[in-house]
């Protein structure tokens, strides 16, 4: 007689296979909580601790810790292995069926504290799925309700499941294990200082795409916690998300956040960088303004508001070519009028949520620094040129400051009655990416502001910046040149302000 050990937390479809396996001749291994639950369903279980001959003990927290089960999980089915458990008086066990405590849903909850999160790792789950994955020639492990199915048809059959599914499903166990373990090392970590020697980036594939950034790449989006915007998307129309979109989608999400409240703010994105940015009393306006910075740039960018979304603003964008448009709600006039672009993807994203982890990869690791998310303060610039700043002024460099670190390096904005009116990225010359800036700019630059996302390394950005009558030029300030540069301002005429903070974006 085959024998199927099953202990789950998360029950959805565990009856069905459960009655499939007895029908089958099937015994069935339980423990407290699935095992009450099939009984009550008049599924015939054997508990484990008539297996085992010992109690749960220590509230619950020792149950399948025991030789008698974890020795008909890893043993083989070979003649002495066999004749070792008979020996003992038990027998294989050819089926696990686990999923673990709630520790990734633990996690949401603003109320669970330490020692609740404690009580909330499972221990016995994943040591029984590790061993069943490393036997899975031997023992099939099941993890994810999903799998089932084939399992269901194979039993009802009288068929066997294939190696190559086996080793499926045990590859899957163990990436199942080691996100769970990921989830509790992250917590156990949050508020350290220093750094860890190890670490694991978890994730959930929530998401299969098309393809990645080009059609030749294969791509997916795998989401580590639950509180992300991401893990579930609330998509109200249009054709599936890009790579690129969910790329570009992060950054307008992430820009949003910078300008929460009374006033409408909205942008717009290209190839992960802000193409457009407005902040004005009313919606419409406010979307009018960001698009007027740079039309050419808006055609096929991603739009965001940091309000819900009116109908006039729908329709003033209606005849505009966008792929996506982000906000934190849609009114139903809105719906209406952008549902009529077939392709066009609205999104609906409730605001809030802030990444405080950033990751890139290198070839066969990835680096990891915490997210530039540094809080900043007009009032805590140093003045090394020219007069105070006016109210508009000042208001134009903290504008300018939230955006230019969506900005990829070099990066210029020029900013001017809290618009963005010219974006110079990307460029391995500063000065390029100055000339860039004031060269996109549709509208008169006499009082803007310039801002870079590092020092200058020459005085000549300053020199353009006076010769287009910009008012105000902000810097991070500690190039060795810095004397040169204030020297240049005060002698034009420019008002230059030190941050003391860069925002390289590579």
């Amino acid at each position: 007689m085959k024998r199927a050990l099953i202990s789950v937390y998360h029950k959805e479809g565990i009856e069905k296979i459960a009655a499939a396996l007895v029908a089958a001749g099937w015994e069935i291994i339980s423990t407290g909580g699935t095992a009450a639950h099939l009984k009550e369903r008049r599924i015939p279980v054997i508990e484990v601790s008539q297996i085992t001959n010992f109690p749960e003990i220590l509230d619950g927290r020792v149950k399948t810790l025991h030789p008698l089960i974890f020795g008909p999980v890893l043993a083989k089915k070979t003649p002495e292995h066999l004749r070792q458990l008979k020996e003992f008086r038990t027998a294989k066990i050819d089926l696990v069926i686990i999923n673990f405590y709630p520790f990734e849903e633990a996690l949401q909850k603003k109320s669970a504290d330490l020692n609740a999160m404690l009580e909330n790792i499972d221990i016995g789950g994943p040591a029984l799925v590790r061993a069943a994955a490393k036997n899975f020639r031997d023992t099939i492990v099941l993890i994810d309700e999903k799998d089932y199915a084939p399992v269901i048809a194979a039993v009802e059959s009288n068929g066997e499941i294939p190696m190559e599914s086996r080793k499926r499903l045990a590859q899957k166990a163990f990436s199942y294990t080691s996100f769970y373990d990921s989830l509790i090392a992250a917590y156990l970590n949050s508020g350290a200082t220093g750094h860890p020697d190890f670490m694991t980036i978890g994730g959930r594939r929530v998401q299969s795409l098309r393809y990645g950034e080009n059609p030749h790449q294969s791509a997916f989006m795998a989401i580590a916690d639950r509180r992300s915007p991401f893990f579930a998307i609330d998509q109200l129309h249009g054709k599936e998300l890009s790579f690129n979109n969910i790329l570009d989608l992060a950054m307008v999400y992430e820009l949003l956040n910078e300008f929460q409240g009374k006033k409408h703010f909205a942008t717009i994105v290209k190839h992960q960088n802000p193409c457009g940015a407005s902040l004005a009393a009313a919606q419409l306006p406010a979307f009018q303004n960001a698009f007027a910075g740079d039309p050419r740039s808006a055609y096929g960018g991603i739009v965001g508001f940091n309000h819900r979304l009116e109908a006039e603003t729908a329709a003033a964008m209606a005849e505009i070519f966008f792929e996506v448009i982000l906000a934190p709600d849609f009114t139903e006039e809105a719906l209406k009028t952008l549902r009529k672009k077939k392709n066009l993807r609205l999104i609906r994203m409730p605001a809030g949520y802030v990444e405080n982890a950033d990751f890139k990869t290198i070839p066969g690791g990835f680096v990891h620094q915490s997210r530039d998310n540094l809080a900043f303060d007009v009032e805590s610039c140093e003045r090394k040129a020219g007069k105070p700043l006016n109210k508009k002024e000042k208001a134009d460099v903290e504008f300018g400051w939230k955006i230019i670190k969506f900005v990829k390096s070099n990066g210029i904005i020029v900013v001017k009655n809290l618009q963005l009116i010219g974006v110079g990225a990307g460029q391995a010359s500063r000065i390029d990416s100055v000339e860039l800036a004031i060269g996109k700019s549709q509208s008169p630059l006499a009082g803007a502001v310039l801002l870079s996302d590092a020092f200058f390394p020459f005085a000549d950005s300053v020199e353009l910046a006076a010769k287009h009558k910009i008012a105000v030029v902000v810097e991070t300030g500690g190039s060795v040149r810095d004397p040169e540069v204030i020297l240049t301002a005060q002698k034009l005429g420019v008002r230059l302000l030190f941050t003391g903070i860069r925002h390289f974006r590579h």
